[in-house]
């Protein structure tokens, strides 16, 4: 072997070493971002929260209705107009309906001012309201109804942090934080409020009550113009299956509908589907 031989295959000794190093520090990250990933899709613990007994210090329960295990527990603290919420255990489970509706201080007030169809779910420590798909569907067709789920997806509302977890081990989340600072996110225009009450606080709980199957909970808030608005949430739990069957809508009879696409059907005259409006008596 040549000096000039030796001198290459020795220079190449901490070349390799290098890169070997630097591998194994690549497989190190990944595998630290992995596991990272894994503890947001799961969840912390309880113990990464603060107890709930200091979060919830100074509030009152809400009760209702005596005897019964509400939608979300409610704890109300007068002094400051704070409004916290637990969710179920199971909340993931769970689709929720909110009815909004200006009670108070706008020419339609007490008219129904919109409505959302939303689940919650848990990023580590925050929980954001998802909002489905719902006027786009695909009825039949395997192949459409994998296209429509890729290309027509769910809504980030918004996100919360959790607070704490309560004493039923559901999140618990600041309500008024919610339902005041995130106003316009649910009510549009009509939902501005005044830079004092997201900044000071200047605003009061006008509803606060906590049933089986829904809340009821409303805010007294300035708005921009300085007149007083009350903002009323009414949020329910959507059951899984009543048995309900919705009935078709004939198009050519005025009538008010809930509608939806079907990209399954091909012939333009069949993709929207309509459906009555209607109670369900029995």
């Amino acid at each position: 072997m040549s000096d000039c031989d030796s001198d290459i295959r020795s220079a190449g000794v901490p070349q390799t070493r290098r890169l070997v190093t630097l591998m194994l520090a690549l497989l190190a990250t990944c595998g630290s971002f992995s596991s990272v990933r894994a503890q947001q899709s799961e969840g912390g613990s309880k113990d990464d929260f603060p107890p709930h007994a200091k979060v919830l210090e100074g509030f009152e329960k809400v009760v209702s209705k005596a005897n019964i295990t509400p939608m979300y527990t409610l704890y109300q603290r007068t002094k400051d107009n704070q409004l916290f919420a637990e969710l179920p255990r199971n909340f993931a489970t769970k689709k929720y309906y909110i009815a909004l509706t200006l009670a108070s201080g706008d020419t339609y007030a007490g008219l129904q001012s919109g409505e959302m169809y939303v689940y919650w779910r848990r990023y580590d420590n925050r929980l954001a309201l998802i909002e489905p798909v719902v006027s786009v569907r695909a009825e039949g067709d395997a192949e459409a109804k994998s296209s429509v789920e890729r290309l027509f997806t769910d809504r980030v509302v918004l996100d919360v942090p959790i607070a704490t977890i309560g004493p039923g081990g559901g999140p618990v989340i600041d309500l008024d934080a919610i339902c005041v600072g995130n106003a316009t996110t649910f009510f549009g225009y009509d939902g501005q409020v005044s830079y004092s009450a997201q900044r000071y606080g200047i605003y009061s709980i006008a509803t606060a009550k906590a049933f089986q199957n829904n809340i009821e909970v409303a805010f007294e808030v300035p708005s921009v113009r300085g007149n007083f608005k009350t903002l009323h949430y009414s949020v329910s739990e959507i059951p899984a299956n009543t048995g309900y069957k919705p009935r078709a809508a004939d198009q050519r009879i005025g009538f008010f509908t809930t509608s939806y696409s079907d990209l399954a059907k091909y012939d333009d005259r069949e993709t929207r589907v309509r459906y009555i409006n209607r109670w369900h008596l029995e």
